[in-house]
């Protein structure tokens, strides 16, 4: 996998499962510096230690391109606005509402963990960055919305320009 195949299909499929309004620039190029950021779309399963390979490592707590944890899913489940909206997506795709399920699935259900990913975002209290120049605010919205344990700043610049790259050329 990579961000443009990720772009290409893997958003456009979860992003029909949504209001027109979930479908903007700006949360394309979130979702995509997501994974970037978390994963580098290599890996499914979060790894401890030194290795590339699931098989060579420790697994950590987290699934998906997008590395989510269960109190991740929990949280998309458990909102207000975006708990209706992923119950119909799970309708939809021959899910239960069960966060030990869906942890399951996303790990290898590509368009379901976006799913979560968009809805996650949504429920950052601002509005999400407006373009590439907006790397600051985007780094601080991830870090609000994703929580990770151990961030990697250095990283974050090259990977959210990568993303609003793809987005640009698709046309945003």
């Amino acid at each position: 996998m990579n961000a443009q195949i990720a772009h290409d299909f893997l958003l456009p499929a979860c992003l029909s499962l949504f209001p027109a309004q979930y479908n903007t620039p700006a949360a394309r190029a979130m979702m995509l510096a997501i994974a970037l950021q978390e994963s580098d779309f290599e890996s499914r399963q979060q790894l401890i230690g030194h290795h590339r390979n699931w098989w060579q490592s420790l697994n950590g707590p987290a699934v998906s391109y997008w590395q989510f944890e269960r109190i991740g899913i929990r949280g998309v489940l458990e909102h207000r606005t975006t708990g209706p909206l992923i119950r119909s997506v799970l309708k939809t795709l021959g899910y239960p509402d069960d966060v030990e399920t869906i942890f399951k699935a996303i790990t290898h259900n590509d368009i379901l963990a976006v799913c979560f990913a968009r809805l996650l975002l949504f429920r950052v209290p601002q509005a999400l960055p407006a373009g590439p120049q907006d790397v600051n605010e985007a780094w601080r919205q991830y870090l609000w919305a994703w929580a990770p344990g151990k961030p990697k700043p250095e990283r974050w610049p090259s990977r959210y320009a990568l993303a609003w790259e793809i987005v640009a050329r698709a046309g945003a």
